[in-house]
């Protein structure tokens, strides 16, 4: 007489109400060798500046090929952990601030194409530079303001061609974004505004020449807050400029 327990074997195709039966994916051998590799970089197995062992030692630490060792290689250095340089092994590092921006790169150029992405990356940077001309007009050394001084006249004797003020303009804010001494405010800083203009519609030769205009008065009412020690009314002048930017790329529609 057979029981239950004769039976063979057989996959359920649901447990409980929810789970329906689906195939578990499967790791590629490149992202099992580089989740280990990570943690053994991360628990200091390998110091900073220390080289990994060869690919040919890692492939048969792990017991797979080439290709699994560089791709896992690639992938880490895409993290900032490793340095591989022609005809080296690869050699631990730590990640730096551009690293870090870098991976967020590809997810913040989607997240601007999404319906109002352009716009919450404008807010962020108008909270962003707020802080920024604040702190300037409180701290900023006289060598600091001389330094913004100069992006100024940059902006002035550009004013004829556009792709020159363009420059200015970003050396302008750049001065303003190094003020704090705070390397990883200069590495958001450039982040946002090389997303932020690689995002803006095309416009007329003739608006750009106006707008240009209206920065330029702009970014002497900062100056001229910042160089008075006016954290509020640097703070005013900053919110009329990045506005009055928003506005002529994004007019409202009538």
């Amino acid at each position: 007489m057979s029981t239950s327990d004769d039976r063979p074997f057989e996959k359920p195709e649901a447990i409980g109400h929810a789970m329906r039966r689906r195939p578990v994916p499967r790791k590629k051998l490149s992202d099992v060798v580089e989740e280990e590799l990570e943690q053994m970089i991360r628990r200091r197995e390998f110091a900073e500046g220390e080289q990994l062992p060869s690919e040919r030692e890692l492939m048969a630490f792990f017991n797979v090929g080439r290709p699994s060792v560089r791709e896992a290689l690639a992938a880490l250095k895409r993290k900032g952990l490793v340095q591989i340089n022609n005809g080296e092994r690869a050699r631990v590092c730590r990640p730096s601030a551009d690293t870090i921006i870098s991976e967020l790169s590809g997810m913040a150029k989607d997240f601007l194409t999404k319906p109002g992405g352009i716009a919450h990356f404008e807010q962020l940077r108008l909270f962003f530079e707020s802080s920024l001309v604040r702190y300037a007009a409180e701290f900023a050394t006289d060598e600091q303001i001389a330094r913004l001084g100069k992006a100024l006249e940059m902006n002035s004797q550009s004013l004829d061609d556009n792709d020159l003020f363009i420059r200015s303009d970003i050396e302008f804010h750049r001065e303003l974004a190094e003020i704090p001494g705070n390397p990883i405010f200069m590495v958001i800083h450039v982040a946002l505004l090389d997303w932020l203009i690689a995002a803006r519609p095309t416009v007329s030769l003739a608006e750009l020449h106006a707008h240009n205009n209206i920065s330029y008065q702009q970014h002497i009412a900062i100056y001229q807050a910042i160089c008075k020690r006016d954290p509020d009314a640097a703070d005013k002048a900053l919110k009329s400029h990045l506005n009055s930017v928003f506005a002529a790329y994004y007019p409202a529609k009538k």
